[in-house]
């Protein structure tokens, strides 16, 4: 047993390998940060950010791009998570992004 106040975030998550013929189709040239871009939302105006950019992006004054909305049998589960280590709730678009925000909670320092 892993107790989460004594562990890090590599104990948390579980790793898994990519398979060979995806990584391939992957654009990880020496300029991938550049052609790989972020859309974000600042008072109801997307605006669009280069991955290599994005340590410019005003993170805490952007809205969700689209809102977690969910029906009976959708075949993924989105929905908002309560973090402690943050003191808010997240939004998430699949268990297993939920599951990574609670490890990724787990493994922070409280706010």
């Amino acid at each position: 047993m892993v107790y989460s106040d004594r562990c890090g975030l590599e104990e948390l998550v579980a790793p898994y390998a990519i398979a060979e013929s995806v990584h391939g189709r992957l654009s990880l040239g020496g300029d991938w940060t550049r052609s790989w871009i972020t859309a974000w939302s600042f008072n109801g105006d997307e605006v669009v950010w280069p991955v290599r950019d994005l340590g410019a992006v005003p993170l805490l004054r952007s809205q969700p791009v689209r809102p977690f909305t969910w029906r009976a049998r959708q075949r993924h589960r989105p929905g908002l998570q309560f973090l402690v280590s943050t003191g808010r709730h997240h939004g998430f678009e699949s268990l297993e992004e939920q599951r990574l925000l609670l490890a990724m909670s787990a493994a922070a320092p409280p706010a």
